[in-house]
């Protein structure tokens, strides 16, 4: 087994395209994910370290000493890539595609719900106390505020 690569602050910002883009991309690869078979062909140890990459991306942690990105302009496929470099894992990369965006998918719509409410989006930001962070959190969410996300 290969030593686990940790995400950089550089890796996350690589990750990042503007929503537009990474909004196209969801809609192309989300609908492909076939939730039990894909899940099954994934398996339960690829999907979760996946699930893991994803939220340290959009919810930072302390090593990255408060480096995100919302989850409304992660490159999906630049982020795949990155994985499947990365970890130790045999996933398929068409597959694993398919279930990151469908992942994604589900945050941004719980983020512009609570949004849409007026409510500040949960996430390990606020959570994790970096004050840098949680400020470009909440401009981040009032842009979107402005924007009426939907």
């Amino acid at each position: 087994m290969k030593e686990v690569v940790r995400l950089t602050g550089e890796d996350l910002l690589s990750f990042q395209v503007n929503r537009e883009e990474a909004i196209e991309f969801i809609k192309h690869y989300a609908p492909q994910y076939k939730s039990k078979e894909h899940y099954e062909e994934l398996g339960a140890s690829c999907v979760m370290s996946a699930t893991g990459t994803i939220n340290t991306v959009i919810g930072s942690a302390q090593y990255l000493d408060g480096v995100f990105i919302m989850p409304d302009t992660i490159d999906v496929e630049k982020l795949v890539i990155w994985f499947m470099q990365n970890r130790d894992s045999d996933c398929d990369y068409s597959i694993l595609t398919f279930y990151i965006a469908h992942f994604i998918k589900r945050k941004i719509n719980e983020m512009y719900k609570a949004i849409n409410k007026y409510i500040l989006p949960s996430t390990t930001i606020i959570l994790m106390g970096n004050a840098r962070a949680r400020k470009e959190f909440r401009k981040q969410v009032a842009d979107r505020s402005k924007v009426g996300v939907k």
